[in-house]
């Protein structure tokens, strides 16, 4: 991908515009080549990750920011390779950053990687994966770091594995088989619970007329992936998955169902997660553009979605917030509104309410892939 240069001013001042907001957006990125945010609190502020194609090709950036969304320190590299990094998943781990990101070569060999830095930047440690993984997404405990990926197997198919390492970068196990995966299937999400236990959410085409969700419990025991959704021939993409520290879980995900991209969720406990869930699920959004990026996080008993709505031909940030029993408690939110494309990636707790990172991507043309691209982020009470 190459981009053009553009005023990244010119996208900050479109924000004096957004409806909704405490604060106000807090730039992260100084170039114009951020994208894929990532975000993970800490006790005294936050660490944003994303991949950036300043130096030439793309790589893995991070930058902290303090309790108040200011940045903290410098924009740090972390990768360098010839390879091009991209999607960084993000957790706190101890007092490192537990990071998963994957590598594609200039012919297209993916190999997914994971690694801990310090909060200066500095590399601990780094796992890299078989060649034909990608897509790795992080989650950690007091057990160690959680990681799934996707990983390409014999005739052609993927499936999603999971496994656990601990804070010197020895596996805890060997790697399991979590559920089949399809050429189809990017970004993972996953959660662990209570009892310690990762979990995992994706989307695939096994078996079915198109893409439906699936589920997968990391318990040390492959008993496979359960389907989600019904097969209906209208893809179901992009699920995200939060469990609070009661029990409570939510799921989302975008659904062509009723013939337009719309954001889908469902709360109750894991064990409702069994089965087919159309029918106990709720439509958050109803707009003539496509809602896309649903993104959770509880924050005790109250939880956060937030999304990217394209309603005047370029996408904006809105956000909701729900009870433990998925009831509404306001109205949703319009966080941006800019000429630019708000892409957003990630929602996590902050105080008494949440913070989002995004990207404000402005595309030269209708080529989603080409394009600018800026780090943006925000505290929402």
């Amino acid at each position: 991908m190459r981009h053009s240069e553009f005023r990244p001013a010119l996208v900050f001042a479109a924000f004096v515009l957004a409806i909704g907001c405490s604060s106000g957006p807090i730039q992260v990125s100084t170039r114009t080549s951020g994208f894929e945010t990532a975000l993970a609190p800490f006790a005294d502020g936050f660490a944003v990750a994303w991949y950036d194609q300043r130096d030439g090709n793309a790589e893995i950036y991070m930058r902290l920011l303090d309790a108040e969304g200011q940045p903290a320190g410098p924009e740090r590299r972390l990768t360098s390779s010839s390879e091009d990094s991209y999607e960084a998943s993000i957790e706190q781990f101890a007092d490192g950053i537990a990071i998963g990101w994957y590598e594609q070569s200039s012919t297209g060999m993916q190999t997914a990687k994971l690694g801990l830095w310090s909060r200066d930047g500095a590399n601990r440690w780094m796992h890299s994966f078989l060649g034909g993984t990608r897509n790795p997404v992080v989650q950690a405990s007091a057990k160690g770091i959680f990681c799934a990926w996707v990983q390409a197997e014999a005739e052609c198919h993927e499936a999603v594995f999971g496994g656990w390492w601990d804070g010197s970068g020895k596996p805890l196990s060997a790697a399991i088989r979590l559920g089949p995966a399809s050429k189809t299937t990017w970004n993972l999400n996953a959660a662990i619970d209570g009892n310690g236990v990762g979990w995992v959410v994706y989307d695939a085409e096994a078996e079915t007329r198109a893409s439906e969700v699936y589920i997968a419990r990391a318990d040390g025991i492959a008993s496979g992936a359960v389907r989600l959704t019904n097969d209906d021939n209208a893809p179901s993409k992009y699920p995200d998955l939060a469990i609070a520290a009661a029990g409570r879980a939510a799921l989302s995900w975008q659904d062509e169902r009723d013939g337009n991209v719309e954001v889908y969720l469902v709360v109750g406990s894991l064990t409702d997660l069994t089965g087919e869930i159309d029918a106990r699920s709720r439509r958050v959004t109803n707009t003539p553009g496509e809602s896309n990026g649903a993104y959770l996080s509880w924050n005790g008993d109250r939880l956060g979605l937030a999304w990217s709505d394209k309603m005047s031909g370029q996408h904006d940030v809105h956000v909701a917030s729900f009870d433990a029993n998925g009831m509404m408690r306001e109205p949703q939110r319009q966080i941006t509104n800019t000429s630019a494309w708000s892409l957003v990636r990630a929602i996590r707790p902050d105080r008494a309410g949440f913070a989002l990172s995004w990207t404000e991507y402005v595309p030269p043309s209708v080529e989603v892939r080409e394009g600018t691209s800026q780090v943006f982020f925000e505290k929402i009470p």
